[in-house]
C-alpha cells in the first residue's frame, strides 16, 4: 500500500496480476489449439497419402490397360465365323462370359445353304441353331443349288455339294452379331504367317479375401466378394479335315482350307490333339490379381463382314473394323485393406481399330 501525503488516506497500488482462473483458461485454450493444429498436421499427412497410394494405383491401373489394348491391336480383326457360331450356340452368360461351349469350330454340323428346299435363301442365312464348323458363316453368302432342280444340290455327281456349276456368291448374307450390345466375349482373328484366334473373356469367381460372409452370385455378377479378370486365350489353324488330327487322314484334309483349330503352344489344352475344350483351365488371366475388373462390355463394329457382303448397298458398313470397350476397374480386397477410406472405382471407355 501507498500513503497519500495529501488527504492522509490509503490507496491500493495502482498495477493488475492474473488470477488463478484466469491462467488455467489460457492454458486450456493454447492446449487445444496446439492440439488441433496437430490434428490438422496429422489429417493433411493421411490425406497426402491417400492420395498420393490412389494416384499410383490409377497408375498401374492404365498401365494395365494399356497392356490390355496391346493385345487387342495384336489380336487381329473380327472374328465373324466364331461369332456366328456364338449366335447359333447361345449367349447365356454363367460367372460372365458365355455358358455355352461353341467348339470354336471343331465341332457341329457343317450346313450348306441350298436354295429349293424349303429353306429361301437370302439375307437371313442358314442358322439352324446348332454347333457349327468353322467356315460356316462364309457359307451363309452362299447359294449351293442355285438352279433348284432335282441333282440333290451336287450338279456333277461327285458327292460334294460344293465347287459345282450351280454354286453362286450372292454377295449378301446375315449379320454375325447384334451391334450395340455389350458382348462379354471378344473374338479376333488375325490371317498372316500362321492364321490366329485371339479371344478375351470376362470371368468372376470368388475373392477369398473379402470380408466373412461375402458372396457372389455368379448369375447376376453381384455381391461383394466377386473378383472379376480378363481372360486370354490362343488358338492356332490347322488343315486336318473332319477328324482334326494328325495322325489320322480324314475327308478335307489338306485341301488348303482351315477347319482344324487347336491351343497356342502357350497354352495347356486338355483335349485330344491339344484341342480346346470346355474346361477352363487353360484360359490366363490378364490383370494381376488384385485388380477386381468390376464390368466390361465389348461393342465390335460392323455386325457383317463386308468382304462377303460385296453386294450391299448399307453405308453403316465400314470397311475398317473397330471394337469400343468399356471396362470398370476395381481393387480386389487384399488391395482395399492398405487404402484407408473408401476405394474408388474408375471406367475406361476407347475405341480400338483393328486391322485387316
Amino acid at each position: 500500500m501507498k500513503r497519500d501525503t495529501g488527504n492522509n488516506t490509503i490507496k491500493p497500488f495502482n498495477t493488475r496480476a492474473f488470477s488463478l482462473i484466469e491462467m488455467v483458461v489460457s492454458i486450456t485454450l493454447f492446449a487445444i489449439i496446439i492440439i488441433a493444429a496437430f490434428e490438422t498436421m496429422g489429417s493433411i499427412g493421411i490425406l497426402r497419402t491417400q492420395v498420393s497410394s490412389r494416384l499410383d494405383l490409377n497408375s498401374e491401373l492404365y498401365g494395365a490397360m494399356e497392356k490390355f489394348v496391346e493385345l487387342i491391336k495384336t489380336g487381329g480383326d473380327i472374328d465373324y465365323e466364331e461369332y456366328w457360331n456364338r449366335k447359333a450356340v447361345g449367349t447365356t452368360t454363367m460367372s460372365w462370359h458365355y455358358q455355352d461351349f461353341t467348339g470354336f469350330g471343331n465341332n457341329g454340323t457343317q450346313y450348306f445353304c441350298v436354295s429349293g428346299n424349303g429353306t429361301s435363301m437370302g439375307t437371313g442365312g442358314c442358322l439352324t441353331g446348332t454347333k457349327q464348323r468353322f467356315g460356316e458363316y462364309r457359307q451363309q453368302f452362299i447359294d449351293y443349288n442355285s438352279n433348284a432342280n432335282g441333282d440333290l444340290w451336287d450338279e456333277n455327281g461327285d458327292g460334294n455339294i460344293r465347287w459345282d456349276d450351280d454354286d453362286e456368291d450372292l454377295g449378301m448374307g446375315p449379320s454375325a452379331f447384334t451391334g450395340g450390345i455389350g458382348m462379354k466375349e471378344l473374338y479376333l482373328i488375325k490371317k498372316w504367317i500362321k492364321t490366329e484366334r485371339t479371344y478375351f473373356r470376362w470371368t468372376l469367381k470368388t475373392d477369398i479375401n473379402a470380408p466373412p460372409g461375402a458372396t457372389c452370385n455368379f448369375t447376376t455378377g453381384s455381391g461383394v466378394a466377386c473378383l472379376g479378370n480378363i481372360q486370354i486365350l490362343k488358338l492356332t489353324g490347322r488343315d486336318l479335315g473332319l477328324s482334326h488330327s494328325w495322325a489320322s487322314y480324314s475327308t478335307w484334309r489338306y485341301d488348303g482350307i482351315i477347319d482344324t483349330w487347336e491351343c497356342n503352344t502357350d497354352y495347356i489344352c486338355t483335349g485330344a490333339n491339344n484341342l480346346p475344350t470346355a474346361a477352363e483351365s487353360k484360359w490366363v488371366d490378364i490383370f494381376p490379381e488384385w485388380i477386381n475388373v468390376k464390368g466390361l462390355g465389348f461393342y465390335p463394329y460392323p455386325e457383317k463382314d463386308f468382304r462377303y457382303a460385296w453386294k450391299e448397298t448399307d453405308d453403316t458398313l465400314v470397311l475398317n473394323s473397330y471394337v469400343k470397350i468399356r471396362l470398370t476397374l476395381g481393387l480386389a480386397w487384399e488391395k482395399r485393406k492398405t487404402i484407408k477410406g473408401p476405394a474408388a472405382n474408375m471406367t475406361i471407355s476407347t475405341t480400338v481399330n483393328l486391322p485387316k
